[in-house]
């Protein structure tokens, strides 16, 4: 700081004290002092003009503010440069089902956690990863159909709440049964992990209204279940399914079947999976759309035949898998040349189904067969988010 501009800034503080007469002789009589120039052994020369500035500052607010007693300095001098900052809203509890998260993010469940709240419950579900996209449904009983087997299940309460996370799967150390010792919440069972579709059932003490806050840092759902009875004033609605329930998924055939689409672009196969389920063991056929694409299940047709021998496409050597009988499924517009890094023979020796290899991936026609114990009944269904088209094969 220049000595002229130090000057002239102590002559303006003067000035202005001496003008301002609402101040008392005593505070002009220390603001002089303050501004005056003089020798300080420990102060620098810009400290003390700070120091005079704030007096001012402090002075001015005592004459427009009668009532501020002037006893504490600091928090009279923060209150001017300080506003409080408002407290957040918190989110309101409501009796509607729920959905969110980011559709076709992909992560795994990694924890989850309980606990009581001053009036309600929570429940943490932890994700590696973004919030997968999610549906939560109240019910009027805390009976589930368990994903896919579509055997029933009845958890500890009255009532209930179903979640169902879509691309994402538990992770090995994830509790699949808890019965916390919470007001409302009295169970929470996994009742579904299957082709990346994650279920949950929560078994409630009555109908609650819920409160679902997604957090990030890391990625939580957070499910709070309302244990006042103020809070809950409007009956549990009848949910709406989030995926094929067990009766809606259709009768086995001794048909052959077909279906898809005939038209687009080539899909490209990423993923066969074989699993057997309570009644059935299950073909997944995977698909996902070139950049730039729509996706969609390419047209195929569904071959049941008497033994286990096919043709391969297009050399036409014969090929025999195990089994008795055998089952041909043909994609046209797909291939898995460069998507598919799987293994193309899998032998999971399930009750029938106990072979499944490529026959053939020539011209965006693929080709499968599947070699069976005995000859069954089928059933198909197409599903999306991710494109899959799903053979049940029943058992005996």
């Amino acid at each position: 700081m220049s000595d002229d501009f130090e000057r002239n800034l102590r002559e303006h503080l003067h000035s202005e004290a001496e003008e301002t007469r609402e101040f008392p002789r005593r505070l002009r009589g220390r603001i002089r002092d303050g501004i005056a120039p003089r020798t300080r052994a420990r102060m620098a020369p810009q400290l003390a003009l700070a120091g005079a500035l704030v007096l001012v500052a402090v002075a001015v607010l005592v004459v427009r503010n009668p009532h501020v007693i002037f006893t504490d300095v600091p928090s009279t001098i923060k209150s001017i440069f300080q506003q409080p900052t408002p407290s957040p809203t918190p989110q309101p509890f409501t009796c509607t089902d729920r959905s969110g998260g980011t559709t076709g993010a992909s992560s795994q469940l990694s924890t989850i956690r309980t606990a009581p709240h001053d009036g309600y419950d929570r429940i943490v579900f932890e994700f590696s990863g973004q919030i997968p996209s999610y549906d939560l449904s109240r019910q009027d009983s805390a009976t589930f159909v368990r994903d896919a087997s579509g055997q029933p299940v009845t958890l500890d309460g009255s009532v209930g709440i179903k979640l169902v996370f879509r691309n994402t799967d538990a992770a090995s150390g994830v509790q699949a049964d808890a019965k916390p010792a919470l007001i409302s919440v009295k169970e929470i069972a996994q009742i579904g992990n299957f082709e990346r579709v994650l279920s949950y059932g929560i078994g409630l003490a009555s109908s609650q209204c819920v409160r679902v806050l997604e957090l990030s840092g890391p990625a939580r759902l957070v499910v709070d279940v309302a244990t006042t009875a103020s809070a809950s004033t409007t009956a549990a609605p009848t949910p709406l399914p989030t995926q094929p329930a067990a009766t809606d998924l259709g009768q086995f055939s001794c048909l052959d079947h077909s279906g898809g689409v005939d038209s687009g672009s080539a899909m490209q196969l990423t993923h066969v999976r074989v699993a057997h389920q309570a009644g059935f063991d299950r073909i997944v056929f995977e698909f996902a759309p070139q950049p730039g694409a729509t996706a969609h299940l390419p047209a195929y047709t569904l071959s049941r035949q008497a033994s286990a021998k096919f043709i391969k496409d297009p050399s036409g050597q014969p090929v025999t898998m195990r089994g008795s009988a055998g089952l041909r499924v043909v994609f046209h517009g797909a291939s898995g040349a460069t998507s598919y890094s799987e293994s193309r023979d899998q032998t999971p020796n399930l009750p029938v189904v106990q072979e499944v290899a490529q026959l053939g991936d020539f011209e965006a026609v693929l080709s499968w067969g599947a070699g069976l114990s005995r000859a069954s009944c089928l059933r198909t269904l197409e599903l999306s988010n991710p494109t899959r088209l799903v053979i049940d094969v029943q058992t005996p």
